[in-house]
């Protein structure tokens, strides 16, 4: 060790002898000249680049106006190097002072001019055309940070204003490092529990979806959103049971006893978990983002893969750990919010399938095939709850009158939903689910129509034998449309069992019973019903309301025929 110390301390001196007389009557301070010198060809130079940029017939946006003083200009850069270069230079003033503060002048001046050489480069680069490096290096400045977090305030509105900027302008090149970008930020925002700044960032984002590639949309957004709402829910819930026990503390202490002491812990409560109380937006990306990002995507050739390749495997992933949840209300609340996924999307996706380019491949290759209504997925949720949501939308328009008395989009859904349906005998029960008499029912002319599924052969055959395989067809889809009836309306008011449908007796033995006895019971209820609903289809009444059309006789033979073949189930 002290050898090399003594080496080290002869090289040194070596060094200080050899540049001793050039250096002799040099005065580090006059360095400050180079910094002035500098400063007076860069502030020429950027006023010259930025007449020309802004001088330009494309208006500058306000993203690019930062990025431009931030990243490209680098003004409060220059403005402290300059700063602190000629007040460190003032105390290396002199020709007197030692040979090693002379070097290390020297050495500081050296570095500042490569540090002031950085804001030419940029300049001359971004003339070049490397616009984006700079933008996304000017945003992931704006990244939070995990030490100095007094300037997180301050960037999370330059973030806001950002964003907002850039995404109202068509990206000319591609969007997807940028997209990456905005999804750390708002990941950042949601794991700093700033709910509130991630939601202002996805609703600048969701502002200008039509400005956006549909391929990031799908690939990249979509997911996340998924991502986001799930863990928005989670801190949902979480600041729930806080509420909830909140409110019990509260209502175990009480007011007339402890008023002082309960206003303490109130208070005290209310501190500790005030920095969610303010945030209501939970719902957003389910409400917002989801149905505008989905209804983008279907308006793009390629975009309906994306969206029910995504949302499908959401469902699934949400319904598997379902399964796993033991607690009933946990269950309750995670199956509430899987509906509430399909109560977004239904509506908008309803409304928007027929005026969809690629709605005929929408139905057949990219809508899940175990979410349509069949009995063949009878064992599956999803198709229970897209029902459900078909009934709500459905409900509104199925007597709703129109010029042409034809609903196009209630035909287009209904297609899709009950592919294996009967063309005349679903429509028909679904107006007789929802009209309150059968007189009106059978004056309703079905405002919807399903199409049978075309059939295909090879070989030659003969028209009695193609007639025979339409026959079939036809067997296949009432009994279908019957088992649909069956299994999934069993809330109808003529297949429920309601308590003045049986007997006293029946009533208080019900628990009773075996499921053999109790189907008995059931059985019998709905044969009344059913057979009440044929005698008043079959009356003077409704067959003198018919004789004055025709298209009312050929309705009642159609709700004849489906109470008919209801009973031959039973039967």
């Amino acid at each position: 060790m002290w050898q090399l110390q003594n080496t080290m301390t002869n090289t040194w001196a070596c060094i200080e002898g050899f540049l001793e007389p050039p250096l002799r009557n040099l005065d580090p301070s006059l360095f400050q000249n180079i910094i002035l010198g500098i400063l007076a060809i860069f502030i020429p130079f950027a006023i010259v680049f930025l007449t020309d940029l802004l001088g330009s017939k494309n208006q500058r946006s306000e993203f690019e106006k930062m990025v431009l003083s931030e990243e490209v200009l680098g003004t409060k850069k220059v403005f402290w190097l300059a700063v602190i270069g000629i007040v460190v230079l003032a105390f290396f003033s002199g020709t007197d002072i030692s040979i090693a503060r002379k070097i290390l002048a020297i050495i500081f001046s050296i570095i500042l001019v490569f540090l002031f050489w950085n804001p030419f480069r940029r300049i001359l680069r971004f003339s070049e055309g490397y616009k984006p490096e700079f933008e996304i290096s000017f945003l992931k400045s704006l990244n939070f940070s995990k030490i100095f977090r007094f300037g997180n305030k301050l960037k999370m509105d330059r973030m806001i204003r950002a964003w907002n900027s850039f995404w109202s302008e068509k990206s000319t090149y591609n969007e997807r490092e940028f997209t990456k970008e905005f999804i750390n930020h708002v990941d950042q925002a949601i794991e700093s529990k700033r709910y509130g700044l991630a939601v202002m960032l996805a609703q600048a984002y969701e502002k200008n979806l039509d400005k956006r590639d549909r391929f990031s949309i799908g690939y990249e957004i979509l997911p996340k959103l998924f991502e986001w709402h799930q863990e928005f829910w989670e801190s949902e819930q979480k600041w729930l049971n806080r509420e909830n026990y909140k409110e019990k503390v509260l209502k175990s202490f009480s007011a007339k006893h402890f008023p002082t002491f309960k206003k303490w812990i109130s208070g005290f409560l209310n501190k500790s978990y005030s920095k969610d109380d303010f945030f209501w937006n939970w719902h957003y990306f389910q409400q917002g983002l989801f149905p505008a990002v989905a209804k983008a995507l279907l308006q793009d050739g390629h975009g309906p893969y994306q969206l029910f390749t995504s949302f499908k495997k959401h469902i699934d992933d949400a319904v598997s750990k379902l399964e796993k949840i033991e607690n009933e209300d946990r269950k309750q609340r995670w199956w509430n919010y899987i509906m509430g996924l399909f109560g977004s999307f239904c509506p908008m996706f309803f409304d928007t399938i027929d005026s969809v380019p690629s709605n005929y491949d929408i139905w057949h290759h990219y809508f899940p095939a175990d979410w349509k209504v069949t009995i063949a997925n009878s064992k599956n949720r999803a198709p229970r709850v897209i029902l459900h949501e078909f009934l709500e939308w459905a409900q509104k328009r199925i007597f709703k009158e129109t010029p042409e008395n034809y609903d196009k989009d209630l035909s287009e859904v209904a297609n899709g939903i009950f592919p294996n349906a009967h063309h005349s005998l679903f429509p028909a029960f679904v107006t007789l689910l929802f009209a309150s008499e059968i007189k009106y029912a059978v004056q309703k002319e079905s405002n919807f129509s399903l199409i049978n599924t075309g059939m295909s052969w090879s070989g030659e055959i003969s028209e009695e034998q193609i007639q025979e395989m339409f026959r079939q067809q036809d067997q296949s889809q009432k009994r279908e449309t019957i088992d649909i009836i069956f299994e999934y309306f069993r809330d109808w008011r003529l297949l429920k069992i309601f308590k003045e449908d049986i007997s006293e007796q029946e009533l208080s033995e019900w628990s009773t019973y075996t499921e053999d006895q109790r189907k008995v019971i059931v059985d019998r209820v709905r044969k009344t019903k059913f057979k009440k609903v044929l005698d008043e289809l079959n009356s003077k009444e409704v067959l003198d309301l018919c004789k004055e059309s025709e298209r009312r006789e050929y309705q009642r033979k159609i709700f004849v025929e489906l109470i008919q073949l209801l009973l031959e189930r039973i039967l």
